[in-house]
C-alpha cells in the first residue's frame, strides 16, 4: 500500500513550479541559503546617496548579488524603471512606499517591474516582496531550455502593503525570472531579500 505524502501547508503546485508562502517551510524543502544584500541602504552606492537612507545606481547594468562578492551569481534589473535602481532602507519615508522599509530593500525609479537572471540557473528561488496597495503580480519563469512558465497573481498569494514571501521550485532549471508588478510607478514595489538553490 503507498502512502501519499500531505502537502505541505502554504505550498501550490503550478505546471512544473511548486509555490511556497512561507518562508520556513521553502527553506526546509529546498535547502536555499539567502543572498547577501548591503547591511546599510545608504552605504550601497557611496557616489549616489540620495538621502532619506537611500542610495542608487543606474538601471543598467543593475545590481550583482551576493553584495560585495567578486563572484555574483544573481543579478537584478528593472528594465522598465526610467533611470536609478536604488537600495532604500529604513529612514526611507515617502510616502509613495507602504510600508517603508526595515533593511536595504531594491526599489526601481519608475515602474518597479523585476528581472533577475542567474548567472548559474537555480532550482529554486525566494523573493521578499515589498508590495503597494494593489498587490498584484505575475512572474514568468524562464528555464534553461528556453521555455516558460507564468504564474499568475492568484497563484502567488500576495496582500497589499506587506513584505509577502513568494518561493518557487521547479523541475527544471531556471534561468531568469521576470516579476510583473501593477501600479509600481506610483506606489513602489521592492525585493527585500532573495534566496537561491543551485
Amino acid at each position: 500500500m503507498q502512502h501519499e505524502e500531505a502537502p505541505v501547508l502554504g505550498t501550490r503546485q503550478e505546471g512544473l513550479a511548486q509555490v511556497f508562502t512561507q518562508q520556513a517551510d521553502f527553506t526546509a524543502a529546498t535547502g536555499a541559503t539567502l543572498l547577501t544584500f548591503p547591511a546599510i541602504a545608504y552605504d550601497a552606492y557611496s557616489d549616489h546617496p540620495s538621502g532619506a537612507a537611500s542610495s542608487c545606481g543606474p538601471t543598467l547594468p543593475g545590481i550583482d548579488l551576493p553584495w560585495g562578492s567578486s563572484r555574483p551569481t544573481v543579478n537584478v534589473l528593472a528594465p522598465r524603471a526610467s533611470t536609478w535602481l536604488c537600495f532604500m532602507g529604513p529612514g526611507w519615508n515617502h510616502n509613495n512606499t507602504n510600508p517603508f522599509p526595515v533593511k536595504p530593500t531594491i526599489i526601481a525609479n519608475g515602474e518597479d517591474d523585476f528581472e533577475i537572471a542567474f548567472l548559474r540557473p537555480v532550482s529554486a528561488v525566494g523573493l521578499e516582496l515589498l508590495t503597494n496597495g494593489l498587490a498584484q503580480h505575475k512572474v514568468t519563469l524562464t528555464f534553461t531550455d528556453a521555455t516558460q512558465e507564468v504564474l499568475e497573481d492568484a497563484v502567488l498569494d500576495t496582500g497589499a502593503n506587506a513584505f509577502e514571501f513568494v518561493g518557487i521550485q521547479s523541475s527544471r532549471r531556471i534561468r531568469s525570472l521576470f516579476i510583473d508588478t501593477a501600479g509600481g510607478a506610483s506606489m513602489n514595489e521592492g525585493i527585500a531579500a532573495i534566496w537561491t538553490a543551485p
